[in-house]
C-alpha cells in the first residue's frame, strides 16, 4: 500500500504542477515565464487538458482510498479547477469555431499533434539556392494560390513547417506555394541585409508564381501572400513595397505587381521591439541606428490605403509577438480604407496552429480559405 500511495503521490505531484501551470498561464498569460508556457500549451493541446485532468482527479481520489484523504483532496481539487478551466477554454474556442461556420473535430484535435503526412507535390528552384514546394488541388487548373511564408524569427523554419495544413488548402481548391528565403549562412545577396535579402527572396518568388506558375497550373491573376510569425511580416512588409507604400522597400526593385490578398498569421509588426541579436542578425545593427531599414521590415509603419485587402489572425493570448499590437495594426489598416478582417483565436499563444488537429488551425483554416475565395480569386473558374 505504501508503494502504491508513493507512486500515486508522485503522479498526482507532477500533475498538479503541470495542470496548475496551464491553468495560471491560461487565465493570466502575463505572468512571467508560467504564462507562457500555460497559454502556449492550452493553444496546441486544449482537448488533451480535459483528460489530464481526469486523471489527476482520478489519482486524487485513488490517494483518499488509500489512506492519504487530505493529499488526495488537494490533488483532486487541482484536477477538478484544471477539467473546469478547460471546459471554459473549449466553450470559447466552440464559440468562435460556430461564428465562423466551422464544426471542431476532437478527435483530431487529440490525434493530429504536428504537420506530417502531407509531401508536396512538386519542388522548383525559384532562384539560385532557393526551392519552394507546391500543393497542388486536382484538376489541370488554373488554380488560385497561396504564397507561403514560414516563420522561425528570420533565423531558422523551414518551408515544410505547415505541410499538412498546406494539403487541406490544395484539397479545397487553393494552391501552395512555399517559399524557401535566405538564412543566416546561406549566400548573401550582394549590398544587402538578411531582412533585405529575404524580402527580395519572397518577392522574387512571388514574380516566380506570375511567370512560370501557369507551366504548373497556377492562375498568376489569383496570387494571396501569406505566412506566419517573421514570414508574415515578410509577407506584410513585401506586400507594401510592391504596393509602392513610402518607406516600403526591396533590394532588388519591384519585380511584380502586389499580391491580390494578403494573409498574416500573429506577424510581428514592430521590429524595433525584438531582442537585440534578432536585430542585429536582421539589419546588421541594432535598429535604433538603421531607422530606414527598421521602417521597411515593420508593418506598423507602412499603412497605406494602397495596400492589398489584410487578413492578421492571432491568438488572443499571444505573449511573443504581443496580441495587442496585432490588433492596433489591425484598426490601423481598417481606418486607412484597407480592406480585411481580423480574426482572433481565444485562450491561444504564439503559432497555436502548429498542430494539425488544434482547435485553432481548424477555426483559422476555413476563415483564411473564405478571404481569399472572396478578395483574391479572378472570375476564371475554378474548381
Amino acid at each position: 500500500m505504501l508503494l502504491a500511495v508513493i507512486v500515486l503521490g508522485t503522479v498526482g505531484v507532477a500533475g498538479a504542477v503541470a495542470l496548475l501551470v496551464v491553468v495560471v498561464g491560461t487565465f493570466l498569460p502575463r505572468v512571467p515565464v508560467v504564462g507562457f508556457l500555460g497559454s502556449f500549451l492550452s493553444g496546441q493541446y486544449p482537448v488533451h487538458v480535459l483528460p489530464a485532468s481526469l486523471l489527476e482527479v482520478g489519482a486524487g481520489l485513488g490517494l483518499a482510498a488509500l489512506g492519504a484523504p487530505g493529499f488526495g483532496a488537494v490533488v483532486a481539487a487541482v484536477g477538478g479547477v484544471a477539467f473546469l478551466g478547460g471546459c471554459v477554454v473549449l466553450a470559447a474556442l466552440s464559440r468562435t469555431a460556430r461564428a465562423e461556420g466551422v464544426r471542431l473535430d476532437g478527435r483530431l484535435a487529440l490525434t493530429a499533434l504536428d504537420q506530417s503526412g502531407a509531401p508536396p507535390d512538386a519542388t522548383v528552384r525559384y532562384r539560385p539556392g532557393l526551392d519552394l514546394d507546391l500543393w497542388l488541388p486536382p484538376g489541370p487548373g488554373p488554380h488560385p494560390v497561396m504564397v507561403w511564408v514560414h516563420g522561425g524569427s528570420w533565423v531558422r523554419g523551414a518551408r515544410t513547417d505547415r505541410a499538412r495544413s498546406n494539403r487541406w488548402f490544395a484539397e479545397h481548391g487553393l494552391a501552395v506555394v512555399s517559399v524557401q528565403y535566405r538564412l543566416p549562412g546561406d549566400a548573401p545577396l550582394p549590398g544587402a541585409t538578411l531582412g533585405e535579402a529575404q524580402r527580395d527572396d519572397v518577392a522574387t518568388a512571388l514574380a516566380w508564381v506570375r511567370g512560370a506558375g501557369p507551366d504548373h497550373g497556377l492562375d498568376a491573376a489569383a496570387v494571396t501572400l501569406a505566412g506566419q510569425s517573421a514570414g508574415a511580416t515578410l509577407a506584410l512588409t513585401t506586400a507594401a513595397a510592391l504596393a509602392g507604400v513610402p518607406g516600403a522597400t526591396l533590394a532588388g526593385g519591384t519585380p511584380t505587381p502586389p499580391p491580390a490578398a494578403t494573409v498574416a498569421f500573429y506577424p510581428v509588426v514592430d521590429l524595433r521591439l525584438v531582442a537585440p541579436g534578432l536585430q542585429d542578425a536582421v539589419f546588421g545593427a541594432p535598429a535604433r541606428t538603421v531607422p530606414a531599414l527598421a521602417r521597411a521590415a515593420s508593418p506598423t509603419d507602412l499603412v497605406a490605403a494602397t495596400l492589398p485587402p489584410t487578413m492578421l489572425v492571432v491568438g488572443a493570448a499571444d505573449n511573443f509577438i504581443r496580441a495587442d499590437l496585432v490588433r492596433a495594426h489591425d484598426a490601423a489598416l481598417r481606418a486607412a480604407g484597407v480592406p480585411g478582417r481580423l480574426l482572433q483565436v481565444p485562450f491561444a499563444d504564439h503559432v497555436f496552429d502548429r498542430p494539425y488537429g488544434s482547435p485553432g488551425g481548424q477555426i483559422a483554416r476555413p476563415a483564411v480559405l473564405a478571404f481569399v475565395r472572396e478578395r483574391a480569386w479572378t472570375t476564371t473558374p475554378h474548381p
